[in-house]
């Protein structure tokens, strides 16, 4: 009991952070998380924080972006929201998440939140026919998100779970998780739960923990590349009705316009924050279609915000979190081998999403770095503790 509430506020967050219109609950729910984790720090006794190196300089390649920027108070807003919020998150749950129980309490609030949020996308879908944008599951391109940040967490629960009816809740879970996904017609997320699926699959296999032959992986890997092939064609025909072909998405034409914009400004570029490109290039923006407002890629915003350097210091921050993840791959306990894969998928997930839009912001954001903290806050812990098998909490 006095786990769960030295927990609550961290249960709080995770649950409503896909809910639109919970700005204030959001913030406070963090506010209270991070006194919490202040408040604890010495008995907690966290292990050494992961990242700091790459975390220090992508605030400090943020906060130079403000030389340049063209609206430095708008771009002061957004390092604000994107990376202090973001690392007070990281900081803080990966301080409170000591053990596998305190882990487990998280991923079952998390997917109570994904519960609700699905239920009210299929009564809005039953109700309209269609996805509601304006409704309170948000809209399809945050959910696509969410979903392939949750996919490895269920992947990751059903690997710790004991008996046949959890695991069987978590396939249960997966079903609806995808059908929703299927509702919400975002193609992307197909092929994102397809990799994510191979890496569990090849690392499964590669650290011993399946018994799957090289055929067998092969025939599940060629499987799960033609169902999610096959259902990316059934959701590009709902979604256009045969009309508009992949080959004539518009941002396959304005990528090179891009690209050419941040070679010709590879060091300073229009000031941190998803809003760059319609603040410093306006003219990078179709007159016809004003909804492509930014790039529809992470990389390639981040370049237009700070050059070059954005894109590198971006890359250096998943690289660290990736290598944290294979340290704990290659662990003796099983559990944490489960917890690394888990990890990976995550952060291979979420990067591929952000290839063809960028939702690295916000609500997705904080739900990454939550993740993340809580993730390596039980996997370090078990870490450093060798030849132990992972502790429950009480």
């Amino acid at each position: 009991m006095k786990r769960t509430l030295t927990l609550m506020p961290f249960m709080v967050l995770l649950f409503i952070l896909p809910f639109p219109g919970t700005v204030a609950l959001r913030l406070a729910s963090l506010a209270a998380a991070f006194l919490v984790a202040i408040v604890l720090w010495k008995r907690l006794a966290p292990p050494s924080i992961p990242c700091k190196p790459a975390l220090a300089l992508w605030a400090l390649v943020a906060l130079a972006s403000l030389v340049g920027a063209v609206d430095p108070s708008y771009s002061l807003g957004e390092i604000k929201n994107e990376i202090l919020y973001t690392v007070i998150a990281f900081l803080a749950f990966f301080t409170v998440t000591r053990q596998e129980g305190d882990l487990e309490r998280l991923l079952l609030v998390l997917f109570g939140g994904a519960l609700v949020l699905c239920a009210l996308a299929l009564d809005a879908h039953l109700r309209l026919g269609m996805w509601n944008d304006e409704s309170l599951h948000g809209g399809i391109a945050a959910f696509a998100g969410y979903a392939v940040a949750l996919a490895p967490m269920l992947f990751l629960y059903g690997a710790y779970a004991s008996g046949r009816w959890r695991r069987a809740a978590v396939i249960l879970a997966f079903a609806v998780l995808a059908f929703v996904s299927f509702l919400s017609l975002q193609r992307i997320v197909w092929w994102v739960f397809a990799a994510e699926a191979a890496i569990a699959l090849v690392l499964l296999r590669h650290f011993g923990l399946t018994r799957l032959s090289r055929t067998g992986l092969a025939a599940c890997l060629v499987g799960t590349a033609a169902l999610s092939g096959g259902i990316f064609v059934a959701a590009q025909t709902e979604r256009f009705g045969g009309q508009g072909a992949i080959v004539e998405d518009i941002r396959l034409g304005q990528w090179p316009l891009v690209v050419e914009r941040i070679a010709q400004h590879p060091i300073v570029g229009g000031g941190f924050g998803r809003g760059a490109m319609s603040k410093a290039y306006p003219d990078l923006v179709p007159e016809r279609k004003p909804w492509v407002w930014h790039a529809h890629n992470v990389f390639l915003n981040y370049g237009l915000e700070m050059g070059l350097p954005g894109m590198l210091v971006l890359a250096w921050v998943f690289f660290s979190l990736l290598r944290e993840y294979w340290r704990l791959c290659n662990a003796p306990d099983e559990k944490l081998r489960f917890l690394g894969i888990a990890g990976l998928m995550l952060i291979a997930g979420v990067v591929l999403r952000n290839q063809v839009n960028d939702m690295f912001l916000r609500e997705q954001s904080l739900m990454f770095w939550a993740l993340n903290g809580a993730l390596l806050g039980s996997g370090l812990r078990g870490l450093s503790r060798p030849g132990e098998p992972a502790a429950r909490s009480t």
